[in-house]
């Protein structure tokens, strides 16, 4: 006997192939508080919220508060902050800096606090597979590399992450690619 896996979007209820599903995680929403709420959907049904105004969700802590102040702004507003500056260049820089202050114990928070543990992120998903890590590559996530290379290369793009080059001999022997 056989079991047969059918994949059906949350949207559209339409079937979806195994390789193109895609998850839309709502991590806020003013109608449901109750934390993050994921949906299996189609990449063709979300496509067109890649074209509208893209957000930064910030926190800000005002001078003296304990608690943040949860702020949504977009892009273009978060940008204006630089004044003549460059953003990205100045997000680089104070990330460099956190890193840093991790390496030496101190706090990475801007309030003060130590640093809430991080969770562990799983590497062998696509969602994850191919970023450089200080972790053992796992059999599979080798295995992901090599059967979605062009889709997590694409994926490390938009991150601005390192591509993984299956012409490169670290690389190749990394992944068990060739």
């Amino acid at each position: 006997m056989a079991v047969k896996v059918v994949h059906v979007s949350d949207l559209s209820g339409k079937q979806v192939e195994e390789s193109q599903l895609a998850r839309l995680v709502v991590l806020e929403h003013p109608d449901f508080a109750h934390g993050p709420v994921t949906l299996e959907v189609s990449p063709d049904e979300v496509a067109g919220l890649k074209a509208a105004e893209q957000f930064v969700h910030l926190e800000y802590y005002p001078p003296g508060a304990r608690r943040a102040e949860r702020l949504m702004v977009s892009l273009e507003q978060f940008n204006a902050l630089a004044d003549a500056g460059d953003m990205h260049q100045i997000l680089r820089q104070a990330i460099g800096a956190q890193q840093e202050r991790r390496g030496r114990g101190q706090a990475p928070s801007g309030d003060g606090r130590r640093g809430r543990a991080r969770a562990r992120i799983n590497y062998a998903t696509l969602e994850h597979a191919g970023e450089p890590h200080r972790g053992r590559i796992t059999d599979a996530e080798k295995e992901l590399v090599r059967e979605h290379l062009e889709q997590i290369n694409q994926r490390l793009r938009g991150q601005r992450l390192r591509q993984i080059d299956p012409n490169d001999p670290t690389m190749r022997q990394r992944y068990g690619l060739g």
